[in-house]
């Protein structure tokens, strides 16, 4: 073989290797202000970039996933039925119609915190992460949530829920008749503001009370998590009960 031909042999293989060589997209989608873009029903990765909205984009029932951070700068952005799935933050400066759409934040592109910067209305929000992601609301801002609201730690690494700015409280509205799903989370600085989240003893969630909750872990709408469910008692101990009080009744008619 010649030396040239030896040469083409190698360029040819590096060229295959190449060719055949996972690529990884990453690259920010920008919708400027005055355009317009319709996702429709795609199915869009994005590869770990952000989605960034300055004028006017919707979807129908499309699958935006693996986006670093989503922010809405004055522009508009209806969800419809389809799926946004991000890492990061969420901020909305703009006008954000969420339809019947599913807003999800997990442990994607490897962002250890999430924040919410402005007032939102979700159809669903699901935060969950099994690395103990923090997730940061705003003060005074609500987060309202229509339909279903899951929260989702794994026992080593709890969810964490705190507020923009310690002591004082971020606002998580869940409607009335929304579903909800709450394991493995370690809240503080928040006020469930119309329904209460995880109502019961934090411990019945495998969750914590790190303070300055309101209707959060509570039975009476307190706040906190001292609020334990009343025991109930099993049938032989209803029939000793009724016994026991048939015997005082008696007892009190013998001695009339």
């Amino acid at each position: 073989m010649t030396t040239t031909s030896k040469l083409a042999c190698r360029i040819a293989t590096m060229l295959a290797l190449l060719l055949t060589a996972p690529i990884a997209a990453q690259a920010d989608v920008l919708v400027g202000a005055g355009s317009t873009v319709h996702f429709a029903d795609a199915q869009v990765d994005l590869g770990c970039g952000n989605l960034i909205v300055n004028g006017s984009a919707d979807t129908a029932s499309a699958t935006l996933a693996h986006v670093a951070s989503f922010a809405l700068n004055g522009g508009a952005f209806a969800l419809g039925g389809g799926t946004l799935s991000l890492g990061g933050d969420f901020s909305n400066a703009g006008a954000f119609t969420p339809g019947t759409g599913n807003v999800a934040l997990t442990d994607a592109c490897g962002s250890g915190t999430s924040t919410f910067a402005g007032a939102s209305h979700f159809y669903a929000l699901s935060i969950a992460t099994t690395s103990g992601k923090l997730t940061i609301f705003p003060v005074g801002l609500a987060q309202n949530v229509a339909h279903a609201l899951s929260l989702q730690g794994v026992a080593a690494n709890l969810l964490r829920i705190a507020s923009s700015t310690a002591g004082q409280q971020g606002v998580l509205a869940l409607a009335p008749g929304a579903t909800q799903s709450v394991a493995y989370v370690d809240a503080r600085d928040n006020l469930a503001s119309v329904t209460p989240i995880a109502p019961g003893a934090a411990s019945l969630y495998q969750s914590i009370n790190s303070g300055n909750l309101t209707h959060w872990f509570d039975i009476n709408g307190g706040g906190g998590n001292t609020a334990v469910p009343t025991p109930m008692l099993g049938s032989l101990a209803l029939l000793l009960l009724a016994a026991l009080m048939a015997a005082c009744a008696w007892k009190r008619s013998w001695r009339a």
